[in-house]
């Protein structure tokens, strides 16, 4: 039987997504509404199912209805992808890590990449690569000290494959520089000297794109440095628009987006931008959906609740401070309705995905629940009335990190004796985990500020949190089938 999931019925939660992909994962046929109806709106599911599946996302929490009719006009069958992360040295921890978090949070079957692994052909296993911000911009075969990854990050474009790209990967999907794949033939305003933008949370506007499904014409999200475009070839398209600057930020780099500068080179120009040509298919983000409502609340934490705390008092910006929400970040829809738009057409579902590269066996993978712990006791006091709201903060994470250490070992312990997605679901724990503890380790207790290490604190504890949530899933959907 057909069932309509509808996001208006299930609270536009990002549960909805999970659900599907992880059923697509498994080869359930899975159609997304591309236009409105009387009982639908673009961004809408129908999944061909049984009753065990019907009761199964009941008792994960999600509203179906059944479909009596025929399929609508502008329902298009997704396939579901196959994703590699770039997690070298190119986008190390934490720039890959927020999109470790967004992909597991709504679904997706992810692997981390890293340079040699491109260079050495693993990314015929997958169908779309994402590649985050960082040092991507200089061509990865400069960046990961490696030979061959940039020519084979090519030709797999060129036989089909796509890309989703961020801030620094963005501009290595643009053209205008050696090394820079050309796959969008746009290029930056500022092609080398990047950083005469700056940092903070912008508004973009949303065009007539399938990025926009579901999302207000509107939309906020942290921005770092990202391609700001002149001219547009044919063979792309802008799907959104820079509206405004809602907030200059400091967090991890001290250069705030000055609002001149945003009036003068940023407003009105592509946001995001579509590629489709010769040389592959992407969705380019200049600036940084994946970091989401985690990097707000903090660039938020040092301007606005700075600013206003002395007008309005420690009440009211702990509330704002409480109602950030990192796992159902507004600007996670656009990266989930990238990847759906990538997949239209691509191919018939898939088996599940294989495993990309062999990973040495490193014995126990590090304690990122302890590490994370132990970095919550070492953080320093904040001055002046900031202070309380600072210690309000971190009750906040040691609550939230208690709860998902309850969680871990039963979120992983089915999936011991799941085939199919589950080794490579448990692996992206383990990996994440060693990336995680590593920069925790490396990095001395003076290299950050007190709000920078309390969004690298976020950064741990929501990565397990959605971590916990897509393995909670598969064991869930998985035994539904």
């Amino acid at each position: 039987m057909l069932l309509h999931l509808a996001w208006r019925h299930n609270l536009d939660g990002l549960d909805l997504a999970l659900a599907v992909n992880r059923l697509a994962a498994h080869g359930t046929s899975v159609w997304w509404l591309g236009a409105a109806g009387p009982e639908h709106e673009p961004g809408d599911y129908l999944i061909d199912v049984g009753a065990a599946v019907e009761t199964a996302l009941a008792g994960f929490g999600l509203m179906a209805r059944r479909w009596r009719d025929s399929l609508p006009d502008g329902a298009i069958a997704l396939a579901a992808p196959r994703i590699a992360l770039l997690a070298g040295t190119a986008a190390a921890y934490p720039n890959f890590a927020y999109y470790a978090m967004a992909l597991a949070r709504l679904g997706f079957d992810v692997e981390l990449i890293d340079g040699a692994a491109i260079a050495a052909g693993w990314l015929g296993a997958v169908d779309i690569v994402v590649l985050p911000a960082g040092s991507a911009i200089w061509g990865l075969d400069a960046a990961e000290g490696v030979i061959g990854a940039d020519a084979r990050l090519r030709a797999f474009l060129d036989a089909g494959g796509a890309a989703v790209a961020s801030s620094g990967g963005a501009f290595y999907l643009s053209a205008g520089r050696p090394g820079w794949t050309g796959t969008a033939r746009a290029r930056p305003h500022h092609a080398h000297e990047y950083l005469r933008t700056g940092v903070g949370i912008v508004s973009v506007r949303l065009l007539a794109d399938s990025i926009a499904f579901g999302c207000p014409p509107t939309l906020d999200m942290p921005y770092y440095h990202g391609p700001v475009y002149d001219e547009l070839d044919r063979s792309v398209s802008s799907a959104a628009t820079f509206h405004r600057l809602v907030m200059p930020g400091r967090l991890f780099f001290d250069n705030p987006l000055d609002p001149e500068v945003f009036r003068r080179e940023l407003a009105g120009h592509t946001a995001i931008l579509r590629a489709e040509g010769r040389r592959g298919r992407a969705v380019l983000f200049s600036p940084d959906p994946e970091m989401g409502d985690l990097i707000r609340r903090y660039i938020a934490f040092d301007d606005y609740v700075a600013h206003y705390l002395p007008l309005h008092g420690e009440a009211t910006m702990a509330d704002t401070l409480r109602h950030y929400r990192p796992l159902e970040s507004p600007s996670w829809r656009l990266v989930l309705n990238a990847i759906h738009s990538l997949m239209l057409r691509r191919r018939p579902v898939s088996l599940p995905s294989p495993s990309i590269a062999p990973r040495p066996d490193d014995g126990d993978p590090p304690d990122l629940a302890a590490a994370t712990e132990a970095a919550l006791g070492r953080l320093p006091e904040f001055d002046g009335r900031r202070r309380h709201l600072a210690e309000i903060l971190r009750d906040d994470l040691a609550a939230r990190l208690g709860g998902v250490r309850s969680r871990l070992a039963a979120a992983e312990a089915p999936l011991l004796s799941l085939a199919g997605p589950a080794p490579a679901i448990r692996a992206l724990r383990t990996d994440c985990e060693r990336a995680a503890v590593a920069a925790f380790v490396a990095k001395a207790a003076g290299e950050r500020t007190g709000t920078e290490r309390l969004a690298e604190i976020d950064t741990a504890v929501t990565l397990l949190e959605a971590w916990c949530r897509l393995a909670e899933a598969e064991a869930h959907f998985t035994g539904a089938r």
